[in-house]
């Protein structure tokens, strides 16, 4: 039987964020995402990815607790986000006042570094 997402990409993530107004300006100021005209709660990334900021009511962040990635209790990024330049990235996050973690060499995984939003939604970003 064929695979029907042969081909397929993933066009969409949900974020659940407090504040929408707020957490829109931050993604849009420190990611450099772009609206969506038709709908205040989408951004579009430059690959055409769409991200909805959603307001939660009752979970904080995207995050959650595993004891199957980097060894027991670690807290779980839910998106890996790549980039052509992570120290140029890096550097900005960091003039932002972002929480952000090193920059580390994963070897074959490439540099890879850490960092939340304003809910604490935790990201990982990656260059190979």
């Amino acid at each position: 039987m064929p695979n029907a997402m042969n081909g397929s990409h993933m066009f969409c993530n949900y974020l659940p964020v407090s504040d929408l107004s707020r957490s829109r300006a931050w993604y849009m100021l420190v990611l450099g995402l772009k609206p969506f005209d038709r709908n205040e709660s989408i951004l579009i990334m430059g690959s055409g990815q769409w991200v909805f900021l959603l307001e939660s009511k009752d979970r904080s962040n995207a995050n959650f607790m595993t004891d199957s990635w980097e060894g027991k209790d670690f807290e779980m990024f839910s998106l890996t986000f790549e980039t052509e330049n992570i120290v140029a990235l890096h550097k900005s996050l960091v003039e932002h006042g972002v929480e952000v973690e090193p920059i580390t060499d994963k070897g074959s995984c490439g540099l890879q570094f850490r960092f939340k939003d304003l809910d604490g939604n935790r990201f990982n970003v990656w260059q190979n």
